[in-house]
C-alpha cells in the first residue's frame, strides 16, 4: 500500500488569513494577540509602539487572535 504525500501548503483563496484593523488596534507593547499566536505570525513593524502586523506566510487561520483581542481589532 502506497503512502500519500500530504501537501501542507495553503490553497490560494480557500484559507483564512487574519488581518489587523489598524483603527481599532492600540499597539500595546504587551499585545495579547502577539503572545497567543502559535506560529508567531503576529509581528511588530518597528520598535516598542510600532504597528502590529500579521505575516500572511505564517498565519494558519486558527482564530486564536480573534478570540483574545480585547479591542476586536483582528478579523478574517
Amino acid at each position: 500500500m502506497k503512502k500519500q504525500k500530504r501537501n501542507n501548503k495553503k490553497s490560494s483563496g480557500k484559507s483564512k488569513i487574519a488581518k489587523i484593523i489598524e483603527s481599532k488596534c492600540d499597539r500595546s507593547p504587551f499585545c495579547p494577540v502577539k503572545r497567543v499566536c502559535p506560529t508567531g505570525a503576529v509581528e511588530r513593524a518597528g520598535f516598542f509602539m510600532g504597528k502590529v502586523v500579521i505575516n500572511d506566510e505564517k498565519c494558519i487561520g486558527c482564530g486564536k487572535c480573534i478570540q483574545i483581542c480585547p479591542h476586536k481589532a483582528v478579523s478574517f
